[in-house]
Formats: structure tokens, sequence, C-alpha cells
């Protein structure tokens, strides 16, 4: 309608004979004030993003892509949650809550870790919405350009159109009697009235009768266009706040879960210990290492150690003695894909195993039930001679149904189970110790004589830290698994 306004004006004007200019400009400024400044376009993602986490877009697409993270990236997504507080008050709530309650959950450990798979199952959920919610926007998005471009071609139109006329009304007005007609047609209170006043007068003729109608037409086509895309901006802004809100949501979720995890590390190595410390059946066990005393004689000293988990590497951020966030950690994990091969490090008989766990998860005990340690899952211990020195390895967390019975002889790189993630575990990895237990001419009777320690007489929880053979303790001591097998 303002547009209307305008050209009957502006055509009034016209019909004086001194307004041309006055008419362009107009025209240009209703263009500014109906379309606004032209948009520019946003600066793209920076291809490598600084640890200053400046690039949101970058961190928060990563931070809730649904995919598997490394130990490095969950560290860098939780600094960058703790610096988007800043800046979103929502967040930052929800991110305090849980920073109030860590003492909480440092408390209740294992109660709340049994819910950290629900938060994942959540955050899953979340992040599939907000897949579908981008999806609808990329439509939306869509839907405004073609809008846009339909808009621009319309007003481009009309701008010819009324060129047009204003020509034909400057040739017309030399032969019109200006002074007699134009108080009339000033008169005029709508479009309709000025061409139904000017086809009165017979000074317009049925062409341009045609022209300005079809001109109103695509004015008001225009305007409806123009009201629609401004909806649709709504509608934009509107998925845009559910996305940023669902976001938040599955961020303080993966949150929580981190902090549970952290604190989960602190406590691990207590919690294990507090568990089951020593192999269920130990009367057994010595029982089946004498009857097969002859073969354990005759087990050679292997000259060198084999990699226990080929094709894998240890995972630093689980690093041994420490976590990266903190906590004991009293041996090498190494990380990957279930089912890989667990292979014997050097000659010699497993001492131990239980077998039994289906299952893991963060704060799962199961290994402790089934007669191993607490937390371990599925597990095996070795007992071999390497070079002149006597060694006990200890594997842990691998698939159920994978690990070979006790006093089985092995040779090196015999495979002992599978890896898997039973037990207190995140993800797929075999947790593996090394223990020094002295001269490897006691292998015979260490064997038939262990008293079922599973930490080999090393201690357990932070104790352990307190007999590391790196620091000059002599045996039984323990051994850097990344000392004898490389990083």
């Amino acid at each position: 309608m303002k547009r209307l306004l305008k050209l009957l004006l502006s055509l009034s004007f016209l019909l004086q004979g001194s307004f041309i200019t006055l008419i362009a400009e107009e025209t240009d400024k209703e263009k500014t004030e109906e379309t606004g400044e032209e948009k520019t376009s946003e600066p793209a993602p920076a291809s490598n993003p600084s640890e200053d986490y400046s690039d949101t877009q970058y961190w928060t697409d990563l931070c809730t892509s649904g995919e598997t993270l490394t130990p490095q990236q969950k560290n860098s997504c939780m600094a960058f949650m703790q610096s988007q507080t800043n800046v979103t008050s929502d967040l930052n709530k929800k991110i305090k809550d849980i920073e109030a309650k860590r003492s909480e959950i440092a408390k209740d450990i294992l109660v709340y870790a049994a819910q950290v798979a629900g938060y994942q199952q959540q955050a899953a959920s979340l992040n599939g919405e907000i897949a579908d919610l981008n999806s609808q926007i990329a439509v939306t998005e869509k839907k405004i350009q073609t809008m846009e471009e339909k808009i621009a071609q319309n007003e481009e139109e009309i701008d010819a159109a009324e060129e047009k006329i204003k020509d034909r009304m400057v040739i017309q007005q030399r032969t019109m009697r200006l002074n007699q007609y134009l108080d009339i047609l000033m008169g005029a209170k709508t479009f309709d009235d000025f061409v139904r006043i000017a086809n009165g007068i017979n000074d317009i003729t049925e062409y341009d009768t045609r022209t300005m109608e079809d001109l109103a037409d695509k004015i008001d086509q225009l305007n409806r266009d123009i009201v629609e895309v401004e909806e649709e901006k709504e509608n934009l802004k509107g998925q845009k706040e559910q996305v940023v809100a669902k976001q938040n949501e599955y961020l303080s979720l993966m949150y929580q879960a981190q902090v549970i995890e952290q604190e989960l590390r602190n406590q691990t190595a207590e919690l294990e210990a507090l568990g089951n410390r020593y192999a269920a059946q130990i009367e057994e066990i010595q029982a089946l290492m004498a009857e097969i005393s002859e073969k354990l004689n005759e087990v050679s000293a292997s000259p060198g150690w084999t990699y226990p988990v080929p094709g894998l590497r240890v995972n630093e951020y689980a690093g041994t003695w420490h976590y990266g966030s903190g906590g004991v950690h009293l041996g090498a994990d190494f990380s990957g894909s279930a089912g890989v091969p667990v292979v014997a490090a050097g000659n010699g008989v497993i001492l131990h195993s239980a077998d039994g766990c289906s299952t893991g998860g963060l704060g799962n005990g199961c290994g402790a039930n089934i007669g191993g340690s607490w937390g371990g899952g599925n597990q095996a211990y070795l007992l071999t001679k390497i070079n002149g020195s006597l060694y006990a390895v200890k594997y842990l967390h691998m698939l159920q149904g994978s690990v070979i019975a006790k006093g089985t002889i092995v040779m090196a790189g015999d495979r002992i189970g599978l890896v898997g993630s039973t037990g207190n575990s995140s993800g797929p990895h075999c947790h593996i110790e090394v223990f020094y237990l002295g001269d490897a001419s006691n292998f015979t009777k260490y064997a038939q004589n262990w008293d079922g320690d599973l930490a080999f007489g090393c201690g357990w929880g932070a104790a352990g830290l307190n007999r590391l053979c790196e620091n000059g303790a002599g045996a039984p001591c323990r051994v850097k698994p990344e000392s004898v097998f490389g990083g």
C-alpha cells in the first residue's frame, strides 16, 4: 500500500513536470526501506581453530557431533563448555550446577557412574533432534533465498513499469490541459480512483490503464512476498534458537558425564584395592601347577619382549601411573577396536584367568565376582621368563569367551584373548600391567607357590606407586609397560 500511494504522488508530481529527479530518488529510498541493507556474508570457520575456542561453530559442531571423541578432544570440549558459560546464561547455569555437585558425585561415584550410559543415550537422542532441526533450517534458508531472488526480480519489473508510465506521462503532459484536471487527479484517494478519473477525462489510454493495473498487481504481490519472507525469517530464528537450546542441553549432559568419568578415574585404583585382591580357588591353581611341573621346567626363556596387542598403541591420555586428568592408573591401556588379538608377551604359563563378564561400563565392578580383580572384566595373568628375569603380566577387559584357561603353557605371540570393554571400561582396550619378580630360575617354584595375590606383592591403589622399579624398588616391583613395549 505504501508503494501504491508513492506511485500516485509520483505520477501527480510528474504531471506538474518538475519532480522526475525526486521520483527517482524516492524510489531508491523506498528500496532501502523495504529491503534493508544488503546482508554481508559471515566469515568462514577457521580450518585450524586455535585452542582459544573463539571459533564457536567449529567447537559446537565437534562437541555435539555424536561421534566418539578422543580423550584429548573430550578435554578440549570440557574447556570449550567452560568458555561458553561466559556468553550463554543457560549453559552457564547448567555447568555451575554440575560443578556444585562434584563432591556429591565423588562421594557416590558408583551410583553416578551407572547413570552415564543414560546420559549418553539422551545425548544421542538430542543429537538426532539437532540434526533434524539443522535439516529444517537448511530448507528454510533455501526458501528465503528463493523468495528474496523473486522479490528482487519483481522489484526490477516494477521499476521498469514505473519508468515506462512516467515516460508516457511526460509525453502526455505536453498536450494535456494540466491546469484544468490537476486538482481533480490530486483528489483521488486510491489508485483505482486515479485511473477511473483519468479514464473519465480521456487523458489516459486503455493501454495505460492496463499497464498501471498490472503494476498495481505486481506491487500487491511484492508486498505479500515481503511479508512471507519476514515470517520465514522469524521461523528460521525460532529454529536456530531451538538448536542452541538442544545443543546446550547436549553439552551439559556430556559435561556431567565427563565430570563423573574424571571423578571415577581419581578413585579407580582405590576401588580396585577394595575389591578382590586375590585369585579365587588358589589351592586349585597350586595343585594344577604341581601337575604340570614337568612342562613348566621345559619352558625356555624368551630372548626379548613380544608386543602384547599387535596393531594397537598405548593410549597416551590414559598414561601409566596417572591418567591425563589425574587419578592413579597402574598400567598402560592399549586402545583400539574390539576383537583385536591379545598375545603372550613371552614364553610362560597362564597362572590365572577369569572369564564371565558379558558387559562393561564406567563403574562396572565385574571381575571380582568371577575370581579376578575388581573392574578388570575378563582377565588373564601370565607368568613369563624373559632373558634372565621373571615377570608377571596382567591383562584386563578382554571379550567374554576369548580368555584362555589357567594352566595353559604359551609361547611368545600365542593368543591369550581378544580386546574388549568388560568391567570398568568406557571403550575397547586392553589394560596391561607388568611386574618384575626376580631371577628367571624361580619360574617353576614361583608358579607352584604363588599365593594368588593379583598385584604380585606390589600393592594396590595409590600404595602401588610405592614399588616402582624405575624409582629403585627391587623385586617385586612394577615395570612401566612402555619401557619394555615402547610407546
